[in-house]
């Protein structure tokens, strides 16, 4: 089929998978939350923050929130054998990369609304990557943040408080003290949730997408193809391939602007070809393909031959492998062309090969 006539046909040029993520949601008993109110994620704070008419101190539960205390890398970074996660649950143990930016954005903005509520950040690493980023760890310190730092070996404990005057209290041991351990009274715990891989299993059996042990989607190389897969014409956006903030979630629509404005695509020369001297429209090839529809039988003949649609055919090489008559070759890798190379290697008195061969 020619550049021309593809182009003509109706159909799909390009295809962007934008499933998103979902917020990593906390076990119950997860630092309190699901059994204390006074525990909330963080996307819950922002949208409490964001409801607040203002006032001396934040209102939660009825009470006023004079301290709080937000606790980074929740549902992300889990080592194995330290702090796995439950039975049935996702052991994540990427980084969401976006958490701590949102966190310390999310602090420096509670703190110029309510300057008098104390406000503590409990981190492992600050890991504030984009450009820009670090400026917000620099003005939570400017804005009276206090941060202490944890391991994960002894994460921080949430537990009732001993008095009437806080909700809760946080016991950490802090290393930027030396492992001084802390009894920190607060009024609210706030969650930084990581990111999870949200797609439809329907979508990536449909597609055949590859998906990787975090079940984001994978790309064919990070370097040379980053938003594309192996099906042509599939591109990944943003986070369904891997936790990226909005900046880096433009890729995939540049590359799939970059077909449609070109009007027509430009096919594989490495694809399967048909000697219909040969076929017998034994079927044997199309139940053998690995992408639906790049082989098909040609209606109105007898008997019904194979056929390949260049624009599916992914040149894998398993129809050749798969015809019983030898009527399949793939274009730039024939069995002729393979059969000769052996042939030379194996006359070649100085190959290694072909001393191993006599």
């Amino acid at each position: 089929m020619s550049r021309a006539a593809f182009s003509r046909q109706k159909g799909t040029g390009a295809l962007v998978v934008a499933t998103g993520f979902r917020h990593y949601e906390p076990f119950i008993g997860e630092y309190g939350y699901g059994r204390r109110p006074e525990v909330v994620t963080l996307p819950d704070f922002i949208r409490l923050l964001d409801r607040s008419d203002g006032g001396e101190f934040l209102v939660h539960n009825g009470r006023p929130v004079r301290s709080a205390a937000l606790i980074h890398c929740v549902g992300s970074r889990r080592i194995p054998g330290v702090n796995d996660a439950p039975e049935g649950r996702r052991q994540n143990e990427y980084c969401s990369r976006v958490c701590c930016t949102a966190s310390l954005q999310a602090a420096i903005e509670f703190k110029k609304k309510f300057p008098d509520t104390v406000l503590y950040e409990l981190y492992r690493d600050i890991r504030a990557y984009g450009r820009g980023h670090e400026d917000y760890y620099l003005e939570a310190g400017r804005n009276q943040v206090i941060f202490a730092r944890f391991t994960p070996e002894a994460p921080p404990v949430v537990d009732s408080a001993d008095d009437e005057e806080s909700a809760l209290k946080i016991i950490v041991s802090d290393t930027l003290l030396g492992g001084e351990q802390l009894d920190i009274p607060v009024d609210l715990v706030v969650l930084a949730v990581g990111m999870e891989a949200d797609h439809a299993s329907s979508l990536v059996e449909m597609f055949k997408l590859p998906v990787g042990a975090d079940h984001f989607l994978l790309e064919v190389h990070p370097k040379l193809r980053p938003v594309e897969v192996a099906v042509t014409g599939v591109f990944l956006a943003g986070t369904s391939q891997a936790p990226m903030d909005i900046t880096e979630s433009t890729s995939a629509a540049s590359a799939a602007s970059a077909i449609l404005t070109r009007g027509y695509v430009e096919l594989d020369p490495f694809t399967a070809e048909i000697d219909p001297e040969r076929c017998t429209g034994c079927g044997d090839c199309i139940g053998a393909c690995l992408r639906e529809g790049a082989l098909y039988r040609v209606e109105g003949r007898d008997p019904r031959l194979a056929e390949v649609n260049p624009a599916l055919c992914q040149g894998c090489g398993v129809c050749v492998a798969a015809c019983p008559e030898n009527a399949i070759e793939l274009a730039g890798w024939t069995l002729g062309q393979y059969e000769a190379m052996v042939d030379a290697i194996v006359n070649d008195p100085s190959s290694d090969a072909a001393g191993g061969l006599s």
